[in-house]
């Protein structure tokens, strides 16, 4: 858990880009637990940093027949201490199989992304010298053609690497899921009431409190998961996937629960949050989420289209403690960018 000290109130687009940069704030990357094991004994490496996920899925703006859309967040980084002198070029592949064993894996039906709907200018990615990453860019000139009930797979592998730079073996693969972004994604305000944790520093009075925004006006971001989901992403304090929150009691700070990615699942007919999720792998704490049964719709647990509002209640549960009940309103505010 990660406090940002800041005083908290109670209160009663076309393309996506997303920059990591410099070193990964990856807790398994940096304890070796994947990409080099030692860096200080190991020829520098390179590799994906959202391998880590079996999956990452990008959402695209549907009903785009013209404009063409530059997905250029498909990073290639340099697993060591120093940026290279020289240019590192980094050639990768196209491998469907990748999109074939999820599937298989998991029980999907991602489909492969057509050709014809998509272009890469080149699959050689240099990182210039003095830089830690390069990107591959992925174009989709229009999206009109593809099936907002479907979702698009892409396999990607390292395949090659110059400079005698190492391809992690367990970074080399990239699975990239493109889907229309769905009626939940947005910028969103967020107000927060949380019950259970007090022993734990974790505010559980009867109050709301509101996330704060950028001056921009962006804030909590939920982001296309699949046609059906959607994932929080904190644009304001973290810059990442994770279930914020409120701490001390009386309330003092906004903080952040490590090993959390909240995933809500709709039921796109009718609306009703179905459930509740944790995309973030177990790091020994058995961190989960669960919808609260005994809250269903009107009551909550539901996307109400008018007010442009989802009212979520979930269960956060952790080995050893106490469940936390969440109570969770989320306004939308327009695109995120």
């Amino acid at each position: 858990m990660k406090n940002l000290l800041f005083k908290p109130t109670i209160s009663l687009v076309l393309s996506l880009s997303i920059f990591l940069v410099g070193c990964l704030k990856d807790k398994g990357f940096q304890n070796y637990q994947y990409g080099i094991n030692d860096p200080d004994t190991q020829p520098p490496g390179v590799g994906f940093p959202l391998s880590s996920s079996a999956k990452y899925t990008v959402g695209l703006d549907a009903g785009t027949p013209t404009l063409q859309q530059v997905k250029n967040v498909f990073f290639i980084n340099i697993l060591g201490p120093t940026p290279p002198k020289a240019d590192v070029t980094v050639k990768v592949k196209l491998n469907d199989a990748l999109r074939t064993a999820y599937n298989t894996a998991n029980g999907t039906s991602i489909v492969a992304f057509p050709a014809s709907l998509y272009n890469i200018p080149t699959l050689d990615v240099v990182i210039p010298a003095g830089s830690m990453n390069g990107t591959v860019p992925i174009n989709v000139p229009t999206t009109v053609p593809m099936d907002p009930s479907s979702s698009y797979g892409l396999g990607l592998t390292i395949e090659s690497v110059s400079g005698g730079y190492t391809i992690a073996e367990n970074m080399k693969n990239l699975f990239l899921e493109f889907t229309l972004k769905n009626k939940y994604d947005g910028n969103y305000k967020l107000e927060i009431n949380q019950q259970g944790w007090a022993a734990y520093g974790i505010t559980s009075d009867n109050n709301f409190y509101t996330w704060p925004s950028n001056s921009d006006g962006t804030s909590l971001f939920l982001i296309t998961g699949g046609p059906t989901s959607v994932r929080m992403f904190d644009d304001w304090g973290f810059g990442d996937f994770i279930q914020v929150g409120i701490g001390g009691n009386p309330a003092a700070s906004y903080t952040g629960f490590g090993a959390t990615a909240p995933r809500f699942t709709f039921n796109t007919a009718t609306d009703e949050l179905v459930n509740v999720s944790n995309d973030a792998p177990d790091d020994g704490r058995g961190r989960r989420f669960r919808t609260d049964p005994t809250v269903t719709p009107p009551a909550g647990n539901y996307y109400d289209p008018v007010a442009k509002k989802i009212y979520a209640t979930y269960i956060f549960s952790q080995n050893g403690r106490p469940d936390m009940r969440i109570r969770a309103i989320l306004t939308y505010r327009g695109p995120r960018p």
